[in-house]
């Protein structure tokens, strides 16, 4: 054996020196290929780990491949849910708390189910927006199929409101999410892309506000509430007519196939509505050849469309009713079957015409 080969294998070797594989030491093409195959649940994660993981995140930019966002506001909570395109499971649900001032300061809890996962010195409102809707919705690229962003309603056996919790309000908190919403949505470089939308405002400022940022050509579904401190379960005999929209933004909007409006007046002339084939609003003004237009919508709709449209004034609705055959006779309800076997049922003293199609036996 020769000298070398004899110092060789008596001699103990150097250790190999082990390095561990850290993500933010790969390559960038490497890093960006692994957050495209993460879902937003993963993103999310990574993004509290360092700030290092969510700067470089919000540089890359991916897609969060949303499904859906659902959140929905009490005073001191919020409730919190969303799923994603690859997500096999149901949705995850979480909320946002707030418990009692500890030293002159909020204290937000997170918790998932009766798990408490953090505690934060924050309202449940900018926790919300930093800690969920920023990171969901910033790099948001693909088409989602829903956003709901409302006020929690609940009601008793009784149909009477559950009250927030005492000197707690609702619409502070609400406005504090909702104007984070908006700065999100300020901050994106595209149109938020979205088949259902549902929100509370207050009124058309808000609304126009929200609407500015969405792609109205994808929109298929829109329900807009009238933010509230307290309401009644039936609306039905209240006065909302100081409380208008103007809803003329949507007269483009071909592919809108459901619209709600809950207490507000709508001034739009209904002509600027009638491709949508289902609605439920109360209109300022309607007229005889604007109601025709709904009922030819309706006819010619694919989806199994019904509408519910309450009316300040109609100041030609003899001509409409003398047209298809009915006569107000003091009667609560008129009913007429059009030749498609869509039903219309007019309600003479709460002003409103009901059109759904007749079943089949």
């Amino acid at each position: 054996m020769s000298l070398f080969n004899f110092f060789t294998c008596c001699i103990p070797s150097r250790p190999p020196i082990q390095e561990h594989a850290v993500i933010l030491k790969m390559p960038d093409v490497v890093t960006k290929e692994i957050l495209k195959n993460l879902d937003f649940a993963s993103i999310r994660k990574l993004r509290k780990v360092c700030r290092a993981f969510r700067d470089f995140i919000d540089c890359v930019k991916p897609d969060s491949n949303l499904e859906s966002i659902n959140l929905e506001v009490r005073a001191d909570i919020i409730f919190t849910s969303f799923s994603t395109l690859s997500q096999s499971t149901e949705d995850i649900e979480f909320f946002y708390k707030e418990e009692d001032m500890f030293n002159g300061k909020n204290i937000c809890l997170m918790e998932r189910g009766f798990f408490r996962h953090a505690t934060f010195e924050n309202n449940c409102a900018d926790l919300c927006v930093d800690d969920f809707l920023r990171p969901a919705l910033k790099h948001q690229k693909s088409l989602m199929d829903e956003l709901r962003v409302i006020k929690h309603l609940e009601f008793d056996e009784n149909r009477q409101p559950f009250p927030q919790n005492p000197g707690k309000f609702v619409v502070p908190t609400f406005e504090k999410l909702f104007d984070g919403l908006i700065n999100v949505l300020e901050s994106r470089d595209r149109l938020l892309q979205v088949e259902s939308l549902l929100i509370s405002v207050h009124g058309q400022d808000q609304l126009m506000q929200l609407l500015r940022h969405v792609d109205l050509k994808v929109l298929q579904c829109l329900k807009v509430y009238r933010l509230l401190e307290t309401e009644q379960f039936w609306e039905y005999g209240e006065d909302n007519s100081e409380f208008v929209l103007d809803l003329d933004i949507l007269k483009d909007c071909e592919n809108l196939e459901i619209l709600i409006v809950r207490r507000f007046s709508v001034c739009s002339q209904l002509r600027m509505l009638t491709h949508i084939p289902s609605m439920k609003l109360i209109m300022q003004t309607i007229y005889y050849a604007d109601v025709l237009r709904v009922i030819q919508t309706m006819e010619k709709s694919d989806i199994y469309a019904r509408s519910e449209i309450r009316f300040e004034q109609f100041p030609d609705k003899s001509r409409f009713l003398e047209a298809i055959g009915l006569v107000e006779d003091g009667s609560v309800e008129l009913v007429h079957v059009f030749p498609s076997k869509l039903v219309l049922a007019y309600y003479p003293a709460l002003k409103c015409m009901g059109f759904k199609w007749k079943h089949r036996s």
